[in-house]
């Protein structure tokens, strides 16, 4: 069997294609499932229900990145809910197919081990920042993503676009709207992005950077 170099390539190669309509739930936080996916087309976003009703935004996953993997080791129930943006499709891989390629290929478990290890790098990343101000934890964000469509070739233009509305942003850093939007509207006034429907273009990733 060839072997992919990330765990999302592995999942696509192998799953089975899964067509999903836009607000399409994949799986709800709580659910008994142990099914992996990986990102083919669109966007799945995955977040939190906290008690009061409020959607917080664990993070998304574009093509070629690998989701859900976690319930599938340890047979716990869902972590956190996934849905479709836009119109997407995901493959699929059953919870017992997944485990029986670890067993059988230790290159695959050594894949999950790097996912997992980033996980723990930005989670990391995301608690020591908790601290700094608004535009500190929104210029971390808008980088972190910047550099996640990159790497999976989403862009490959000097300015990337990344499909995050405000709301997606705020929610993401657990701040507030106005807050969020101040911040922008200074990276937007010092020329470092631009704004628009459904969108934040990254003009100038360097000098963001230290901000």
């Amino acid at each position: 069997m060839n072997l992919s170099s990330t765990l999302g390539e592995f999942v696509a190669t192998h799953g089975k294609l899964i067509t999903l309509r836009s607000g399409q739930h994949l799986f709800h936080e709580g659910d008994e499932s142990t099914s992996v996916y990986a990102c083919v087309t669109g966007r799945i976003n995955l977040f939190i229900t906290t008690p009061i009703g409020r959607e917080l935004m664990l993070g998304f996953k574009v093509p070629c990145q690998a989701f859900g993997e976690l319930s599938a080791i340890d047979g716990g129930r869902r972590s956190a809910s996934a849905v479709a943006i836009g119109a997407s499709s995901v493959a699929h891989m059953s919870g017992d197919d997944f485990l029986d390629q670890l067993d059988h290929e230790p290159s695959i478990a050594l894949l999950v081990l790097r996912e997992l290890c980033d996980h723990v790098r930005r989670l990391n990343a995301r608690l020591s920042g908790s601290t700094e101000s608004t535009s500190e934890r929104v210029a971390q964000l808008l980088l972190e993503l910047e550099a996640k469509f990159r790497r999976h070739g989403e862009h490959r233009t000097h300015n990337t676009e990344l499909p995050v509305t405000q709301d997606e942003v705020a929610a993401w850093i657990g701040a507030t709207r106005e807050a969020t939007a101040r911040s922008l509207g200074e990276f937007r006034r010092d020329g470092l992005i631009q704004t628009g429907r459904n969108k934040i273009i990254i003009m100038d990733a360097r000098k963001l950077a230290v901000r």
